[in-house]
């Protein structure tokens, strides 16, 4: 029961660590560019473009900048990321649309939905755009847009390029990619940079690096640390062997006198731990996959939607995951056994047999 215990815990915290890590990243891979490509040269981009736009790969390439505004809220300033996309490239703007919770007028900012809650906004916008001399500017409000990210629906203002590039000089044209596959991104990557020598692409992996750290990091740990409840269950493994080693010494000195090898008694005791392991293992993991199942069927945890993108705690069951624990608490079984069999093959007869 020990070991089943641990073996649940585990399968179940991995569940909840893949669920709540992969609506992250599937919600940073659906707003946020695969690939961003650049170039010294900027007339090279829309023949890039073009190119990217034919490539099977590539679900849309479509260019987009980024700047910056001080936006003035009656005796509050705060600073928000303006993003500029052509919308009057259709596939652009479908690609947009799908956020959109509101479209209003004909121009203007669409702000971010938690932009909106925080300072009430409804028509206008007032703002600083990064220049040298900093003038109030107005803008209409045009909707408002939510993605599910925390950090775009509260610091993000989208508007149409060619207004954002009027806001100050200092912005930098790029050429945002999505793609049909976005772990393919680091392939998509070599491929571009053979064909357009002189390019600079970033891909979404390499622009979220601290998340894949703190992600990789997260799991080892919670591996770790939720491995020493099977380590605790394996130590009454461990001292249940021990004393049925001391109650069955004189069984073993008389299975040595008739004939059984040091290896055959070795393996008598190990098997039987690990047999304790195998049955642990098998009801662990039927527990923590059941409780996982039960946890998707039937939702009851609430979380706050604005960190997470759902109501619910997210629940994903990785069978890599799930073999991994398995064989892990397997082998932890298997070595908690192996110093009791030791012990018992190493009893001579003479000495098994000394006070019987």
């Amino acid at each position: 029961m020990g070991v089943a215990l641990g073996v649940a815990a585990l399968i179940i915290a991995f569940a909840v660590v893949n669920g709540t890590d992969g609506e992250l990243l599937r919600r940073i891979m659906k707003f946020k560019d695969h690939l961003t490509v650049d170039s010294w040269q900027e007339e090279r981009l829309p023949l890039i473009k073009e190119e990217l736009n034919s490539w099977d790969e590539v679900e849309l390439a479509y260019f987009n900048l980024q700047t910056q505004v001080f936006a003035k809220f009656e005796d509050r300033i705060a600073p928000f990321v303006v993003k500029g996309i052509d919308f009057s490239d259709r596939e652009v703007y479908e690609f947009f649309s799908q956020y959109i919770t509101a479209d209003l007028k004909e121009e203007g900012f669409f702000v971010g939905d938690g932009i909106r809650r925080r300072f009430s906004l409804s028509e206008k916008l007032e703002f600083y755009p990064l220049k040298r001399r900093l003038r109030l500017q107005k803008r209409p409000v045009r909707g408002f847009f939510k993605v599910g990210l925390y950090e775009v629906d509260n610091y993000y203002l989208i508007d149409d390029l060619e207004s954002v590039k009027s806001f100050s000089p200092n912005y930098s044209l790029v050429l945002g990619v999505m793609l049909t596959d976005p772990y393919a991104a680091d392939k998509v990557k070599e491929k571009v940079s053979k064909y357009f020598p002189g390019s600079f692409v970033n891909t979404w992996i390499q622009t979220n690096q601290a998340i894949f750290s703190t992600i990789k990091l997260e799991r080892i740990a919670m591996f770790i640390i939720l491995s020493l409840i099977i380590i605790v269950a394996c130590f009454n493994i461990f001292s249940t062997l021990t004393v049925k080693v001391v109650e069955k010494t004189k069984d073993i000195g008389i299975l040595k006198t008739i004939g059984f090898t040091r290896r055959k008694i070795i393996s008598v005791f190990a098997l039987q731990g690990l047999i304790i392991g195998l049955i642990g293992v098998v009801l662990g993991s039927a527990l923590g996959i059941g409780v996982c199942l039960l946890m998707i069927k039937y939702p009851f945890i609430r979380v706050p939607v604005e960190f997470f993108g759902t109501e619910y705690l997210p629940i994903a069951i990785n069978p890599a995951d799930v073999f991994m624990v398995v064989v892990a608490g397997i082998i932890i079984a298997f070595v908690s056994s192996l110093v009791p069999a030791y012990r018992a093959g190493s009893f001579e007869p003479a000495e098994a047999l000394r006070y019987e």
